[in-house]
C-alpha cells in the first residue's frame, strides 16, 4: 500500500512518547498488511483511552481544589463533567437531565425555602416574649439575690434650687457571680434512751434513710457522680481529683461502686422505657456502636463489645450491651415481637426483624446511609453528583415542610407532590447506571445498594411521621463515643451493661429537656424508699417533668 502523504505525528520527548510511537508504528504496519478498519478501530481506542485519561485528570484537578473544603457541594467544573458523562452514558435519550431545567429547580426551591424561612420567622417573632438584653439565661434554680444602693442624703438636694429631691424609680444592673460547687458534711447525733430501773429496751432516735446501704453519700452527691461520668463524660479518676481540689477525697473504686449501686436502682426505670419503645412507639429506631471492655479471658485483655441503640419516636432513649454483635444476643433479643414500624441501616443482622423469624416489623430505610456511599465517590467520579444533588432535594423538601409548620397528613400529601418526582428520577438514573456500570465498580454497588433498599428508603411516603434517616438514632450514640473517648473502655462486661442502662436515662432525659441533676437526686431518693407500680412509672423522665409542671 502506498504511503500516505499526510504528515506523520512526531512525538514531544517525554514519558508518552514511547506510547505513541508503538501507536503509530501498529498503525502503519496494520496499514501496510491492508487492514484498514482494524487500523482504524485502533486509532479511535487510543483516542479513547487519551480522553479517558484526560477526565481523570479534570477530575483529579477538581478533587485537589475542593480539598480543605466541608461542604460536599459540587463545584461548576465537576457539574459540568457530570453532565457530559450522563449525556453520553444515556446517548442522549429525552430521559438525560438538562442542566439548565436542574438549576431552574434548584433555583426555584431556594426561592420557597427563603419565602418560609422568613415567614416562620415573622411567626416566631411575634409569639416570642421580648428580648432581654443579657447575654445570658439563668433557670428556676438559680439562687437570686437584690441589693438595693441608696443615693447618698447629701446628694438628695437639687443643686439648680436646693430642695429635697423625690425618688422617682430605680435602675438594674444584673451582676452574674460564681460560687465554687462544695460538699456539705451532716453529722446525725440519735439520741438514745434507756430504762434506768430495769436497765432494758434501749431506744434510739431512727437514722435517716440511705439510698445506698452502709453509704455515706447522698442522693445529690449520687447524682453528680452519674451526670458527671455519663452526660460530661468526666472518667472517675479525673472526677476524683475534681472532688479532692474541694475538699474531700473519694477512692476511685468507692466512685465506681457508687454508681453500679445507681445503675441497679435505676434498672426498673430502664426497663419501663424499653417496653414503652417495644409495644408503645409508631416508629422505633435501631443503631449500634462498639465499646471496648476488660475481659482477662480475651486476647491482649480487651474484647470489643457492642452498645446497640433503641429509640422510640424520637423521644425514649434505651442501651443494651452485649459481648459481641450477634443478632441472637442483640436485636433479635430487645425487639422481639415488634410489630410497628422499624428503622434501620441495611445490616444483615436486622433481617429476622422483618421477616417474621424474631419480629414482624415494618422496615424504614435510611437515606443517610444510602447518600454516603455517594458521597465516598464524589472525589473521584463526578457523576455522583446529580444522585447526591437529588437526595438533598429530598432533605430541602423536608426543610420546606418543617418551615411551613404541616402536620402528619398534609406532610404525607406533600411529599407524594414534590418528593415523590425526585424519586422516579433518581430511580430512572440508578437504573441506567446499573445497566451500563460493570458491576465489580464502586459506583454500581452504590446504586445497587439503594436499588435493593428502594421500598424501605420509599416508605417515608406512607406517612408524615416517618423520618428520611436514622440519624436522631446516631446521635444518640454519640454520647457512647464522647464517653469512650475518654474513659477508653468499660471494666467489665458487668460495668459495661450498667453504663448502658445510666445513659439510657439521661438520654432519655436529654429528649424530653428533663435537667438530669435535680431529676436523679429525687429519683433516686423514691427508688430507694421502694417505689413499685404506678408510682414507679410516675417516676419516668417525662412524667416526672410533667408533674413538675404547675397547671
Amino acid at each position: 500500500m502506498p504511503e500516505s502523504n499526510t504528515p506523520r505525528y512526531h512525538a514531544e520527548p517525554g514519558a508518552a512518547a514511547p506510547a505513541f510511537a508503538q501507536v503509530r508504528d501498529l498503525v502503519m504496519a496494520l496499514r501496510a498488511e491492508g487492514d484498514t478498519d482494524q487500523a482504524f478501530d485502533l486509532l479511535l481506542s487510543a483516542l479513547a483511552a487519551v480522553l479517558r485519561k484526560s477526565r481523570e485528570l479534570e477530575l483529579l484537578l477538581a478533587k485537589v481544589r475542593r480539598a480543605g473544603r466541608s461542604s460536599e457541594r459540587m463545584n461548576p467544573e465537576q457539574l459540568a463533567l457530570l453532565f457530559e458523562e450522563l449525556l453520553e452514558q444515556l446517548g442522549g435519550a429525552p430521559q438525560a437531565p438538562d442542566p439548565q431545567a436542574e438549576a431552574e429547580y434548584d433555583a426555584q426551591l431556594d426561592a420557597e425555602l427563603r419565602a418560609a424561612a422568613a415567614e416562620h420567622k415573622a411567626r416566631a417573632q411575634g409569639q416570642a416574649e421580648p428580648k432581654r438584653r443579657r447575654s445570658w439565661r439563668t433557670a428556676e434554680g438559680v439562687e437570686r439575690r437584690e441589693h438595693t444602693l441608696e443615693v447618698p442624703a447629701g446628694q438628695r438636694l437639687c443643686e439648680h434650687c436646693g430642695r429635697e429631691k423625690h425618688k422617682i424609680g430605680e435602675d438594674s444592673s444584673p451582676v452574674l457571680e460564681f460560687v465554687p460547687g462544695h460538699f456539705v458534711e451532716h453529722t446525725y447525733k440519735r439520741e438514745k434512751w434507756a430504762c434506768r430501773t430495769c436497765k432494758r429496751g434501749v431506744t434510739t432516735a431512727p437514722a435517716p434513710a440511705k439510698v445506698i446501704a452502709r453509704s455515706a453519700a447522698d442522693a445529690s452527691l449520687l447524682a453528680h457522680v452519674v451526670v458527671s461520668k455519663f452526660v460530661d463524660h468526666t472518667p472517675l479518676h479525673r472526677l476524683h481529683r475534681i472532688y479532692e481540689r474541694t475538699g474531700v477525697t473519694i477512692p476511685v473504686s468507692t466512685l465506681a461502686d457508687w454508681v453500679g449501686e445507681a445503675a441497679g436502682l435505676l434498672m426498673p426505670l430502664v426497663d419501663r422505657i424499653a417496653a414503652r419503645i417495644l409495644h408503645e412507639a409508631f416508629v422505633a429506631r435501631t443503631d449500634a456502636t462498639g465499646l471496648r471492655v476488660l475481659d482477662p479471658n480475651s486476647p491482649e485483655n480487651i474484647q470489643r463489645g457492642t452498645v446497640w441503640a433503641l429509640v422510640g419516636d424520637d423521644q425514649d432513649v434505651v442501651f443494651r450491651y452485649t459481648p459481641t454483635a450477634e443478632g441472637a444476643s442483640g436485636p433479635w433479643h430487645f425487639l422481639a415481637g415488634r410489630k410497628g414500624y422499624l428503622q434501620a441501616d441495611a445490616a444483615s443482622v436486622f433481617d429476622r426483624l422483618y421477616n417474621g423469624q424474631a419480629a414482624s416489623a415494618v422496615e424504614v430505610g435510611c437515606w443517610a446511609h444510602a447518600r454516603r456511599k455517594f458521597v465516598a465517590l464524589q472525589d473521584t467520579d463526578c457523576r455522583v453528583a446529580y444522585p447526591i444533588k437529588l437526595i438533598a432535594r429530598l432533605y430541602r423538601l423536608e426543610h420546606l415542610a418543617d418551615l411551613n409548620g404541616l402536620d402528619a397528613e398534609q406532610r404525607a400529601a406533600f411529599r407524594m407532590d414534590r418528593s415523590q418526582p425526585q424519586l422516579d428520577t433518581l430511580k430512572h438514573w440508578l437504573l441506567v447506571t446499573c445497566a451500563h456500570e460493570p458491576p465489580g465498580s464502586d459506583l454500581a454497588k452504590a446504586s445497587a445498594y439503594v436499588i435493593n433498599q428502594w421500598a424501605p428508603l420509599t416508605r417515608f411516603l406512607e406517612d408524615g411521621r416517618l423520618s428520611l434517616d436514622n440519624n436522631v438514632c446516631e446521635r444518640q450514640l454519640r454520647d457512647i463515643a464522647l464517653g469512650r473517648n475518654n474513659y477508653l473502655f468499660a471494666g467489665s462486661h458487668r460495668a459495661a451493661h450498667r453504663a448502658a442502662a445510666l445513659y439510657s436515662i439521661m438520654r432519655t432525659c436529654a429528649q424530653y429537656a428533663v435537667p438530669p441533676l435535680p431529676y436523679l437526686t429525687d429519683v433516686l431518693r423514691k427508688l430507694a424508699s421502694g417505689s413499685s407500680g404506678d408510682a414507679l412509672d410516675s417516676l419516668l423522665p417525662d412524667r416526672w417533668q410533667a408533674s413538675r409542671v404547675p397547671p
